[in-house]
């Protein structure tokens, strides 16, 4: 009687383990999007300069490419100037991704935070301040069920000699990031452990 009853506990317990695994395994469309992602760099790449609608150039630096289509990924050191071509701000970017689902299932978002020291500079060129963006685990709402982790770059401390001109309304804004299509402009806003996305129309 006592084996019948163990082999019986076996026989479930392996039985739903087994159910559980291929429930796990899922399809995710556009893993491989833009070849091996490795540390946050991209296999498929190239350099470019982004220009505003004026064709003053606002940032250089590299993006991912997807099958020769340039995405809107930035990674490794950029440079980035305000709409008269002034440097105001250099520092690294790497890619990540998240699990979203749509139509089709699931699949892989990407998208690009800041990392490392920044350097933010005045309209004379001179140094204004640093700072240093750490990597930290958001959680993001989604169309999956429970959402899922996202890494971002945020600023855990403002240096001493910089209490003075860093503030936390700035803090906010340079935490930022914004993607921006033909049609509208959406932002990340890292806020207590969570992302928030805002979109606004860029006609």
């Amino acid at each position: 009687m006592n084996k019948s009853i163990i082999f019986i506990l076996i026989i479930l317990t392996f039985g739903c383990g087994t159910k559980n695994i291929n429930q796990n395994r899922i399809y995710i469309q556009d893993d491989k999007r833009y070849g091996e992602l490795e540390n946050g760099t991209p296999e498929n790449d190239t350099l470019i300069e982004l220009k505003n609608k004026k064709g003053t150039i606002i940032g250089i630096g590299k993006m991912a490419v997807s099958e020769n289509n340039v995405s809107d990924l930035k990674f490794n050191l950029w440079k980035e100037y305000d709409s008269n071509g002034i440097l105001t701000a250099e520092g690294n970017y790497k890619i990540s991704s998240f699990i979203d689902c749509g139509m089709g299932g699931g699949f892989r978002a990407f998208y690009y935070y800041r990392i490392g020291k920044w350097k933010y500079f005045k309209k004379n060129g001179e140094l204004d301040f640093v700072l240093d963006f750490v990597p930290k685990e958001h959680f993001v709402d989604t169309r999956c069920e429970g959402g899922d982790k996202m890494i971002f770059g945020i600023v855990d401390t403002i240096p001493l000699e910089y209490w003075d001109i860093v503030t936390a309304n700035k803090i906010y804004e340079l935490q930022k990031i914004s993607f921006s299509n033909s049609y509208a402009i959406t932002t990340m806003i890292p806020l207590n452990g969570k992302i928030y996305f805002e979109t606004e129309n860029d006609f």
